[in-house]
């Protein structure tokens, strides 16, 4: 019997060599081009790189997003990040859950009058037979040049330092399966959310009413799932001392809806100046809110990743959910404070030092002057 890594090499081979991802993308032919994601904002903010990569690759071609409907009242589309950046053109979603069957047969039929010229694969999937099942799917849709399958398991997990025993960073993952097709860059530039004039006007709407010169403080206390949530006592606790440690800061409270309750009664501790707004903004204009913050507190979480693709300095929040580091806000300036016994066993005034010394250092820091 077939191994799964034996049967994706036998699938790989297959294809012909100019169908598969050996051709030089620069040679492609112009018409529509499907790029495979699939996820939440986070999953989509980590891509970035990629889709930056791709739009430098195949500046000619119409890029179609391929990914998953949101499934919750806290589940937010890829399309609503990465719409009117340039980086993608249009959406298509993917089927998941009930009458999958007719849904995928209908999105056979589709993608072959999309007929792409290609297929880029950035999809996270952790077993072979997953990645088999996608190519034969989308070998029936007719499209027969995929870029940046992981055929290998080496390439569907992220690496383990061994010197640390951390995972390789998803961002960092991602760029090494395109990589060998399609150059990715990580540097600061490919973070860009290419947010617009509006967005950034809208933030400064949201924050007008603080007062001018003050540190801005984000706190992202909402949580997907329990074993992500530090808790509200803990939320609650951890403001409490704030306010008696530090001066000259204004309270922005940042989250979905269903966070907005938990933000009111948090808000509640803080006696000095504040905005809730949880549940008012889009993806993109959180992301302007916390481009203009100084600092975000957060669990493992979409904002966390947002404001890490603004250059925001986050103090981030893990338990075991996640093992280190495959999921961290990437970049140098961040705090993570990880706890494998479980996130609540974070002790309050551990992430309170943290927040007064990430607080200081960002009112010593010394101001740089803008490049012309």
């Amino acid at each position: 019997m077939m191994s799964g890594s034996n049967v994706l090499r036998e699938a790989a081979g297959a294809l012909s060599k100019d169908e598969r991802s050996e051709k030089s993308p620069s040679t492609a032919e112009q018409g529509n081009l499907l790029i495979f994601r699939i996820g939440s904002i986070g999953d989509t903010v980590v891509a970035l790189p990629c889709f930056h990569a791709i739009a430098r690759a195949f500046p000619q071609e119409r890029k179609v997003l391929l990914t998953n409907a949101p499934g919750g009242p806290r589940s937010v589309s890829a399309e609503s990040l990465l719409a009117g950046t340039g980086l993608i053109d249009t959406t298509i979603y993917f089927p998941v859950g009930r009458n999958r069957l007719r849904h995928s047969l209908a999105l056979v039929h589709e993608l072959r009058q999309l007929a792409p010229r290609a297929l880029i694969y950035l999809a996270p999937r952790p077993g072979g037979l997953a990645v088999y099942r996608d190519l034969l799917f989308f070998k029936a849709a007719g499209i027969r040049r995929i870029i940046g399958a992981p055929w290998d398991p080496v390439d569907r997990q992220c690496r383990i330092d061994p010197a640390t025993g951390e995972l390789e960073h998803e961002a960092c993952r991602l760029a090494r399966v395109l990589g060998g097709q399609i150059p990715v860059d990580l540097s600061a530039a490919s973070w860009d959310l290419r947010l617009d004039a509006t967005e950034r006007a809208s933030a400064d709407l949201c924050l007008a009413s603080l007062p001018a010169g003050q540190t801005i403080l984000a706190l992202a206390p909402g949580a997907l799932q329990t074993a992500k949530d530090w808790g509200e006592d803990r939320w609650a606790t951890l403001i409490g001392l704030l306010q008696l440690r530090v001066a000259r800061v204004a309270l922005v409270l940042l989250g979905s809806p269903q966070d907005r309750d938990r933000a009111d009664r948090l808000a509640t501790h803080w006696h000095g100046p504040q905005v809730n707004l949880c549940g008012e903004l889009t993806p993109r204009q959180s992301a302007a809110v916390l481009a203009r913050s100084d600092l975000l507190v957060c669990h493992d979480s979409g904002p966390m990743h947002l404001a890490a693709s603004q250059g925001t300095p986050c103090i981030a929040l893990f338990g075991y959910f996640n093992r280190p580091r495959q999921w961290y806000p990437f970049g140098e300036r961040h705090l993570v404070i990880y706890e494998p016994l479980g996130i609540r066993e974070i002790g309050v005034e551990r992430v309170a030092e943290s927040v007064v010394a990430a607080v200081d250092r960002r009112r010593t820091a010394p101001v740089q002057a803008a490049s012309g």
